[in-house]
């Protein structure tokens, strides 16, 4: 059994809030782990704890990130050539939960599998409700 660990590394706190309020419907998270890039935080710095972070954790790792080229995204894409974990852009709620559920219940789960139903669910996520209304 290989233990799934998921990192959520952000700009500001987004990340800590958004595994709060997952908490709030999943109850408390495992293997969860958070990297905040703080305003005023060298990229040094910030690969420093990312490091750290990594060399740490044992087991599949899939780090979380919200956004496309912004520094989270770069210095943990940039670590995947020293430690062997996935990173996925898009971050929201229900993507968080869904991946968080799935590795929960399924402690064998390979994350080369889950990659492509995370980024199917990111996809899923973006509804026009609006549309919902009228019955569509």
């Amino acid at each position: 059994m290989s233990t799934v660990n998921i990192v959520v590394a952000t700009h500001g706190h987004f990340g800590v809030e958004l595994v709060k309020s997952a908490e709030m419907i999943v109850g408390k998270t495992e293997n969860v782990y958070n990297l905040s890039l703080i305003p005023g935080e060298s990229f040094e710095q910030f690969t420093k704890e990312a490091t750290d972070l990594l060399s740490s954790l044992k087991g599949q790792t899939l780090v979380f990130v919200d956004l496309f080229g912004g520094t989270p995204s770069n210095v943990m894409t940039a670590l995947t050539r020293k430690y062997d974990h996935k990173v996925i852009t898009g971050l929201n709620l229900p993507a968080f939960i869904d991946l968080y559920l799935k590795v929960s219940m399924d402690s064998d789960s390979d994350i080369d599998e889950l990659v492509p139903h995370v980024i199917e669910t990111v996809k899923e996520s973006a509804v026009f409700t609006n549309d919902k209304l009228d019955g569509e």
